[in-house]
């Protein structure tokens, strides 16, 4: 849901940037508007209601990020490490060799240590459980 939710509130971006680059004196709709208009698409396309906040509109429109972009800043991995660490545990399973919790956390550890230096703690007791069932679709 948070997937079809932010990928509404692009398109309501994009259309309230629209909006936006309109010549003064010309009709503008509101940030409010754009949102009930897309919600309301949205509800004819799919049968499925999208609360958009037109205050979250507005701040994105002007170039702020989004909720899962600065999360994902916060992350222990890198885009591109997550995607190796992902390659690799799809590897192992493949070659009859899953990679067990405490294997996968092994090396994480060895990726962000390599990155952060001797200085970085290691991840959590339960990263590796979340970080399982955010990948799930590939592991």
């Amino acid at each position: 849901s948070r997937e079809a939710h932010d990928d509404l509130m692009s398109r309501a971006v994009s259309a309230y940037r629209t909006e936006l680059a309109k010549k003064p004196g010309t009709r503008r709709r509101s940030s409010r508007t754009v949102c009930e208009d897309f919600e309301q698409m949205n509800l004819e396309a799919t049968g499925k209601f999208i609360k958009l906040l037109h205050s979250t509109l507005s701040r994105l429109a002007a170039g702020g990020r989004s909720l899962a972009e600065m999360n994902a800043q916060k992350g222990w991995l890198t885009e591109e490490e997550t995607s190796k660490v992902l390659a690799y545990a799809e590897e192992t399973g493949n070659r009859g060799f899953p990679l067990s919790h405490r294997r996968l956390r092994e090396h994480v550890n060895e990726i962000c240590r390599a990155r952060l230096g001797e200085c970085f703690p290691g991840v959590g007791k339960r990263w590796t459980d979340r970080f399982v069932e955010k990948h799930s679709d590939r592991l």
